[in-house]
């Protein structure tokens, strides 16, 4: 998925600029970035445990077990980052078991367990068994190691499309007639969710997403005396960043956790729970969890690889990819990034599959994706930086090792994880119609296209979800293969949209697809592209180091797709990695405001860039 991300959508006001390539962040500013992105990470994290609790095996107490593997995945999350980061798309992306995950794993879970089948109507939550006692046939903790089969499986493939360039090749062949619909998906698809959590009380998420908005939109240029974070460039200091807008998640995250501690203190009913509700609580008994444990393979048994597990594992392959690479282009545009490069694509996957491969050896019931929640919360805050993503990854691994501390993360209210997932995804919904500008969206072929895809993403698993009738093939596996992936929403958006914008005939200006032309792959010898080569290589890039260490053998078929051979002899010649284009060297291609023609505009300047990739 290509996109041109020289500029965030209705960024009237330039992206902060936390650490430049010449500035240098105070530790104190970078850490309670990392906690912001951990604040989300935790909310979302529950939010997927809380919706597989029928799932959790009965052999262990409930409230342990919840600990447990929140531990587990948090461990998993935070190696998963860490790799992303280092080796991976170098894009600043918290991995979490994302939603994707979600929905095969309940269809997997409803299959095995009838009594604890889910329906919503929905796409990616569902109800439990009616009655808070009920019981299910059939052992949970089976049930739990074939659902971490089938993330194994995941993994798998997902690391072998990476290795052989699939990501890559997709990214290079979806235009804005593809980005639109399914950027807008990923974050219109968890409306349910996120309606079902804030229902427990509305006043408390509505509290949130209240400060949320006023922070990082009226308030925006704010700031507070007392959280005065320099940043230092050749000896000067610069004005402290605007604060509210800079923790525009975290202040209302932590503020309205704190208001519903104090009314819990003095014993205030403030959360009301219907009977879904009760269901998805937390148990008490959390601090019965152990204060360090090492998460290990193979502790709660090995997977199980049946055909089942099989089948639903390439559905989990198949849309977390799809989600995966949106959340990519998601990223790249929101910090206004260089143009997404193929091979940078190719090994965030990689990274991915090899953090689900870890995920499911540890026995969770989900890999590891790219967190959209995230994602939006650095467009949001319009504070990116890679170093925090990674302070965040190592606290994830601490956490991890943990239970204890890792299950006070369920005492997070309920609506706070509503008032999360509003104010996050909502982000995602608006950067995916921004892309209708690159396209002529009033030709009556985009037109149908858009509605056709996004209506009947909404349509198919909404039926799925609450038909009486289950598909049947006649073949098990078969049915939860299609069954998993007819009820992800971004699975059938990507499909139907790429399918009709390559079989309903269309001009390349209806299409917008100039816009979307890689700028390494026309005119090699102009100084423009040049340039633009060079802040690809430095944002996207493997670390020096590494590059010299890696085998000849490395840039062979098929891995060649994760490091190219033209990258590194051009890298010869070049700079250090830390080097960067002279000031005007590169120019970016931008849409002319009153049309969706393409004009050449001046690079930004070094303070109006975000520097996530100037961290190493």
């Amino acid at each position: 998925m290509n996109g041109d991300h020289s500029k965030a959508p209705g960024a009237g006001s330039p992206v902060l600029a936390t650490c430049s390539s010449q500035r240098m962040c105070s530790w104190t500013l970078t850490c309670c970035l990392a906690f912001q992105h951990l604040a989300v990470q935790a909310s979302l994290l529950c939010v997927f445990h809380l919706l597989l609790l029928p799932t959790l095996p009965k052999e262990l107490p409930r409230a342990q077990a919840t600990s447990e593997l929140l531990a587990r995945s948090l461990f998993a999350c935070g190696i998963s980052t860490m790799l992303q980061t280092t080796l991976g798309s170098r894009l600043p992306l918290v991995q979490i078991p994302s939603f994707e995950y979600l929905v095969p794993a309940m269809v997997l879970s409803s299959h095995l367990s009838p009594g604890a089948s889910t329906d919503r109507n929905g796409t990616a939550m569902a109800r439990t068994c009616p009655a808070l006692h009920c019981t299910v046939a059939g052992s949970q903790a089976a049930l739990l190691q074939e659902v971490s089969g089938a993330v194994l499986v995941s993994g798998l493939i997902q690391l072998v499309l990476g290795v052989f360039g699939m990501c890559g090749w997709a990214a290079q062949h979806c235009g804005p007639m593809v980005l639109a619909p399914s950027l807008s998906i990923i974050g219109l698809s968890t409306y349910k969710e996120a309606a079902f959590f804030c229902s427990t009380n509305w006043g408390v998420a509505l509290l949130l997403m209240l400060l949320a908005v006023t922070f990082s939109q009226h308030l925006q240029s704010c700031r507070l005396p007392f959280c005065a974070w320099p940043c230092v460039r050749e000896g000067f200091t610069e004005p402290s960043v605007p604060t509210l807008r800079t923790f525009s998640v975290l202040l209302p995250f932590a503020g309205v956790c704190i208001v519903c501690a104090i009314l819990s203190c003095f014993h205030i009913s403030w959360e009301s729970r219907d009977l879904a509700m009760a269901q998805l609580s937390w148990a008490n008994g959390t601090f019965h969890a152990p204060w360090v444990r090492i998460p290990y393979a193979g502790e709660w048994g090995w997977p199980l690889l049946t055909p089942r597990a099989l089948a639903v594992g390439i559905a989990m392959a198949i849309s977390c990819s799809m989600n995966s690479l949106g959340c990519y282009v998601l990223c790249g545009r929101l910090l206004r990034a260089p143009q997404l490069t193929p091979h940078a694509c190719n090994r965030g996957l990689c990274m991915e599959g090899l953090g689900s491969l870890l995920a499911g050896l540890l026995g969770t019931p989900g890999g590891t994706a790219s967190s959209i929640a995230n994602t939006c919360t650095t467009g949001l805050t319009q504070a990116g930086c890679r170093l925090s993503v990674q302070v965040s990854a190592l606290a994830c691994v601490v956490l991890g090792t943990s239970p204890r501390l890792a299950g006070l993360l369920s005492h997070i209210p309920l609506a706070v994880h509503g008032g999360v997932l509003c104010v996050t995804y909502a982000v995602a919904v608006g950067t995916g119609i921004s892309y209708f500008q690159y396209a002529d969206i009033d030709s009556g072929r985009n037109i149908f296209i858009v509605g056709f895809a996004m209506f009947m993403a909404l349509l198919v698993p909404r039926w799925f979800g609450a038909a009486l009738t289950h598909l049947a093939t006649g073949w098990v596996p078969l049915d939860l293969l299609f069954l998993c992936l007819l009820r992800v929403p971004v699975f059938l958006t990507g499909f139907l949209s790429f399918f009709l914008e390559n079989t309903v005939s269309g001009t390349l200006e209806e299409r917008g697809l100039p816009s979307r032309l890689a700028p390494w792959k026309a005119g090699a010898g102009d100084h423009h592209h040049h340039g633009e080569r060079g802040e690809a290589r430095q944002a996207y890039g493997l670390p020096t180091g590494l590059r010299r260490l890696l085998p000849s053998s490395f840039k062979a078929f098929p891995c060649c797709f994760l490091c190219p051979r033209s990258e590194e002899e051009e890298e010869g010649s070049c700079a250090t990695e830390e080097g960067t284009a002279a000031a005007g060297e590169g120019t970016h291609l931008l849409p002319k405001s009153s049309s969706g023609e393409l004009q050449p505009a001046t690079r930004a300047s070094q303070t109006e860039t975000t520097t996530w990739h100037s961290v190493a």
